[in-house]
């Protein structure tokens, strides 16, 4: 792509300039530990007032930024030739669910998709879609996730983990850091200490663990410790409250939690960064000044505010944390610490020959660890359908399950890999009488569900319908089965993505064999 080549030699001129801390400003200083999102998809007032007015370390996308990778590729250009210190320029690229560029690149499947399918092939697909980030101008990613997911009743984690077994966790996510790492993104791995034994989103609210010492070490930490050793440049903190850590304050504003236990006792010396520190957890409880004190005496680097975004509001938080500086209240040699360990890990990935021409999608790839995943968990003579099979549809209307998702996203069913009538239903259940009428017109019936939940809408499409002739199809949760009682088919996805659902529907006709292993725990 004409223009878009330049990247490292921007870096390269200014690295000795910007590398001497005592020539920075202290506006440049706190700039470095702010990561802001942003609305548009240009270079526009908001982002001129990022780099030229706040002198912002970071920016993070959101799908709403995306149009298509030429886009992205021209407005990471834009950022970084403006920038007299190159950003950090970060995504929650994490697989499945989770991703904020669609197409172009290498597909990532899901975690869990993963970690059921050949989970020796993490590296390799991670390892891919870093150089394919590279290539658009990206240097930091929110990934991967290292929570164990030890709570069927996990919202907004569960097929995001890998696992519920410590073990497999750390496997694989170490495979998937060592991937992003060797291909030039910086990887942070979240939510520490662990988001995966909670019951409550911490975008909506705070989740509490009260788990103790030994037993957060013996679960929660395996994959976190685990990454440190093998030298992951990065860590994510989450708004958990640990209980037998910090009474007080959740983890991403805890001192105990980030220098004394992260820093101190398991000895990491890289780039610690916050989840967004607008989320329900956090914004909810503190104003803006308190976070940022809070947050950068407890011991982060880099602190990330995404929410609305507004531009006023962003003003205001850099304003506050030059405030704080200035009545003592965080200390320069705290900052100075940050602002080091920023500059160092810059220099290792803020540089990037930016060319999209150099992008290699490696479809098959991404296709081979799609099909693979697809797991079998019952069967009672149903598979594989037969040519002269009459099969009926009902899908689900899906809703965000977590603020994490797209909110631009749009879901396809499993009739658009399989040609055959269709309901689709929700928790208004008009059509469920139609569904019952015509369901003894059919000789096998695939139910899909999403994250089921005691008493809802599709457990009582469940309820309503002959279980022999039923194929329940779990699109996320692989835990769905265990509010569907009586259920004789099952098959997981853990993700609804377009890959998901051919893949899919090839192994539900016999074209593809069902090679996924279930990487979670059931007790029915």
């Amino acid at each position: 792509m004409p223009g878009l080549g330049p990247g490292i030699f921007i870096f390269q001129a200014r690295k000795d300039e910007y590398m001497t801390i005592s020539k920075m400003t202290l506006r440049e200083k706190i700039g470095q530990m702010l990561c802001f999102a942003f609305h548009n998809t240009e270079y526009d007032e908001q982002i001129a007032a990022f780099i030229h007015e706040f002198q912002l370390g970071g920016v993070i996308y959101f799908a709403r930024n995306i149009l298509n990778i030429e886009q992205v590729a021209s407005l990471n250009q834009k950022m970084q030739s403006e920038s007299k210190i190159p950003l950090f320029i970060g995504l929650d690229q994490e697989g499945g669910p989770v991703l904020r560029i669609m197409r172009g690149i290498t597909p990532l499947p899901g975690a869990m998709a993963l970690s059921a399918g050949d989970p020796n092939q993490i590296y390799e697909i991670t390892k891919t879609v870093a150089e394919n980030l590279r290539c658009l101008g990206f240097n930091l990613n929110f990934a991967p996730v290292g929570d164990v997911n030890n709570n069927p009743a996990n919202p907004v984690i569960n097929s995001r983990s890998y696992s519920d077994d410590p073990k497999v966790v750390a496997e694989c996510a170490i495979s998937a850091f060592k991937g992003f790492q060797d291909g030039g993104i910086l990887p942070t791995i979240k939510h520490f200490p662990g988001h995966g034994n909670t019951s409550v989103d911490s975008h909506l609210g705070l989740p509490v663990v009260k788990s103790n010492r030994a037993q957060v070490f013996q679960t929660e930490l395996v994959p976190f410790i685990g990454a440190i050793a093998e030298g992951i440049d990065g860590v994510m903190i989450s708004h958990i409250l640990y209980e037998n850590f910090d009474h007080e304050y959740p983890a991403s504003l805890s001192y105990n939690v980030i220098t004394r236990l992260l820093k101190e006792e398991l000895g990491f010396k890289g780039l610690i960064v916050t989840d967004s520190l607008t989320m329900g957890a956090i914004n909810s409880r503190f104003s803006s000044e308190e976070i940022v004190e809070k947050a950068v005496n407890a011991g982060n680097d880099l602190l990330i505010f995404c929410g609305k975004a507004d531009l006023n509001e962003q003003r205001g938080i850099v304003q506050a944390f030059e405030k704080l500086v200035e009545e003592g209240k965080i200390s320069k040699a705290r900052i100075d610490e940050s602002v080091k360990k920023i500059l160092k890990l810059k220099a290792k990935y803020a540089a990037s020959d930016i060319d999209v021409s150099k992008i290699q999608v490696q479809s098959d790839l991404a296709r081979t660890l799609q099909n693979q995943s697809v797991t079998l968990v019952y069967n009672h003579n149903w598979v594989p359908i037969k040519a002269s099979d009459k099969v009926l549809l009902i899908f689900p209307e899906i809703k965000l399950a977590s603020l994490v998702d797209n909110a631009n996203q749009k879901y396809q069913t499993l009739k658009d890999y399989l040609d055959y009538p269709q309901f689709i239903i929700n928790n208004e259940l008009a059509n469920l009488s139609e569904i019952v009428t015509e369901a003894p017109k059919y000789d096998k019936i695939i139910l899909g569900t999403y994250n089921v939940l005691k008493g809802d809408h599709q457990t009582k499409v469940f309820e309503a319908l002959p279980k022999n002739k039923l194929m329940v199809l779990s699109l996320r949760s692989p835990y769905d089965c265990l509010l569907l009682k009586g259920i004789k088919n099952y098959v997981c996805i853990y993700e609804l993505t377009p890959q998901s659902l051919q893949s899919c529907a090839l192994a539900l006709k016999g074209e593809i064999p069902f090679l996924g292993q279930l990487p979670i725990r059931l007790t029915r």
